[in-house]
């Protein structure tokens, strides 16, 4: 008596869908902590040029469009007793947390020296002004001012332990300085003169930036750690996309598990407060007796490796869970310039990578919104924006909240509709509507800050801005459910018209849009913030004077701050528009797609049925 052939349409049980999300939660986190984090912190902590990480991200992603193909062909070669993707997933988390954590253990491009944390010396103290080799100068508005440490050095106070020394408060002593008029070496006395010459003082040269080897090392870091975590990043990220078509065989279980994982990608997106929450470990350093830049970096790292250990546990239950239930029909395996040749051969996924690559600028969201917000939101100092005199600014809290519950309520929620709607509509023209109607919203953003005059911090400007990200996010968030759908019937229509299934070829393509989208939004910020110069030096003194009191919104006339509404708005509005032009004519309609899947379906189950025979 012969076996009975396998059952058509074998899909997932429940507890390995749980399983695959659980991992695909701690993948994304991993990816929002690099693709977000990382940029801030090369900008606002580390204070590396911004025209030199915006290369680095820019040249990683060239070398991607060579290494993402490779890995995809890596991984339709791979025969093991678990499968293709399988393995990967079970190896790859443990070394993808050591590559995450790499790029924060670098140094900084510039330092504050011991000129940053001074105080004026009370006029009554003064001395007579003598020579010194400790005296500094600098020009202020057709004066010259000299300034020299009422203690006779620059040094800090240190205790026995070498710490420097804090008050009662965990503050840093500062120095006390003495002013005086390089004309007639006469003390200026008057106090606000003074204070705002001091001001002036510590934003002048209060930071050093590193030169020559230095300099040189600590970009290469930057680079060659980035590099290494985007190779084993998609070591992992390949398989676990491309594991979606091996996972079941009824279309609609691949729609929902596609959709699903989305969504909880999306839910990833938790990695980006890793921006927001690393300062609250700034304290614990402040304590040991460092300044503020090294307290910070510090903190940035110790939350880089508490969230990406954790992550990456999450990422180990994909490869724990999901089994292969749809084994490759064909065993000739193809070289990677062959599979070049598919990939670019399938017409529908050639129309998606194309129009992948056109929506590029839409990555600039989550490249530039932490940056925004941490800037324009908490002036770069959530404690203090958040606390007035030891009180909850509550206003504040509820702006935020409204404005967070806009973007990540379009980007996780609106998106789980996804699958109803491919029920009633054609796949191509839901995804055509997504790029062209949220090309709107994202182009409000702007307008709506110009029109409101840079402020944007009001009841009204909160909602109109939530409403706003709701809409971006959620054609956003659509369309990457739509894409990755789109690409799985690719992977279809590869098999019925060739016989091969280059599952991790064609998700390496997925994997190949995301990173390359992230570099050429990374070298248009890069461009606009030199433009604008926020860079380097330039964002170490930015710091130092929102210490001190200044306003980012009208920092610079307000530069810096429209800089960054233009970009989560007008390119991502383009790339938007763009997007719709290859796909508008998309090769693979739906009902030619539910044809192929029944032949395929029924070639397997005709397979089966002979193989039991």
């Amino acid at each position: 008596m012969s076996k009975q052939p396998k059952p058509l349409g074998t899909t997932y049980t429940r507890k390995e869908l749980t399983g695959y999300l659980t991992g695909l939660a701690g993948q994304n986190i991993i990816y929002n902590i690099i693709g977000t984090g990382l940029a801030f912190y090369f900008q606002s902590v580390i204070f590396i040029p911004a025209m030199a990480y915006s290369l680095i991200f820019a040249l990683a992603r060239v070398w991607d469009a060579i290494n993402d193909p490779m890995m995809g062909t890596i991984v339709d070669k791979t025969r093991t007793k678990w499968g293709k993707c399988k393995p990967y997933l079970l190896f790859v988390p443990a070394v993808i947390m050591i590559t995450t954590i790499l790029p924060f253990l670098n140094g900084m491009y510039a330092e504050p020296n011991e000129l940053h944390e001074v105080a004026l010396q009370d006029p009554a103290a003064y001395v007579a002004y003598v020579e010194s080799d400790l005296t500094k100068e600098l020009d202020y508005e057709g004066e010259t001012y000299l300034f020299v440490p009422a203690g006779g050095t620059w040094e800090l106070q240190k205790d026995a332990e070498g710490k420097t020394l804090m008050d009662e408060e965990g503050n840093i002593i500062k120095n006390k300085v003495m002013i005086y008029k390089a004309a007639d070496k006469e003390p200026v006395t008057d106090t606000a003169l003074a204070e705002t010459i001091l001001q002036e003082f510590q934003s002048e040269l209060g930071f050093v930036k590193k030169t020559g080897v230095k300099a040189v090392l600590i970009v290469a870091w930057a680079a060659i750690s980035y590099v290494l975590w985007g190779m084993t990043y998609t070591i992992g990220d390949i398989p676990l996309w491309g594991v979606t078509s091996l996972m079941t065989e009824n279309q609609h279980d691949r729609a929902k598990a596609l959709t699903l994982a989305r969504a909880v990608a999306n839910f990833g997106m938790i990695g980006t407060l890793f921006t927001m929450i690393a300062p609250a470990f700034q304290g614990m350093y402040r304590n040991q007796g460092m300044d503020h830049a090294h307290s910070l970096r510090m903190a940035y790292i110790t939350l880089a490796v508490v969230m990406t250990v954790f992550a990456s546990i999450l990422f180990q239950f994909a490869g724990i869970s999901v089994k292969e239930r749809v084994a490759p029909q064909n065993t000739k395996t193809y070289s990677i310039k062959e599979n070049f040749k598919i990939m670019f051969g399938n017409r529908p996924f050639r129309q998606i990578l194309i129009s992948g690559i056109l929506r590029s600028p839409i990555q600039l969201l989550g490249i530039v919104a932490m940056t925004l917000v941490m800037y324009y939101f908490f002036n770069n100092d959530i404690g203090a924006t958040l606390f007035i005199d030891g009180a909850l600014n509550v206003a504040l809290v509820l702006k935020v909240v409204i404005l967070v519950i806009g973007l990540f309520g379009g980007m996780i929620f609106f998106p789980l509709c996804v699958p109803k709607l491919i029920k009633k509509h054609e796949k191509k023209n839901l995804y055509n509507f997504f790029t062209l109607v949220g090309a709107v919203p994202f182009a409000l953003i702007f307008i709506f800050f110009l029109i409101s005059k840079g402020d944007v911090l009001t009841w009204v400007g909160m909602s109109v801005m939530s409403v706003l990200f709701f809409m971006a996010g959620a054609s956003m968030g659509s369309l990457n459910v739509l894409q990755s759908v789109m690409i799985a019937d690719c992977v279809d229509y590869e098999e019925y018209t060739n016989g091969i299934r280059p599952d991790g070829v064609f998700f390496s393509g997925q994997s190949f849009i995301t990173k390359l989208s992230a570099g050429i939004a990374s070298l248009i910020s890069g461009a606009v913030y030199a433009i604008v110069k926020f860079s380097g030096k330039n964002v170490a003194l930015l710091n130092n004077a929102l210490v001190k009191g200044a306003d980012f919104k009208t920092y610079n006339d307000g530069k810096y701050a429209a800089a960054m509404f233009f970009l989560i708005s007008i390119p991502p509005a383009i790339g938007m528009l763009l997007a719709a032009i290859p796909t508008w004519k998309y090769a693979l309609p739906d009902d030619e797609h539910t044809r192929i899947l029944d032949e395929l379906n029924a070639k397997r189950n005709a397979a089966a049925a002979e193989a039991s025979e």
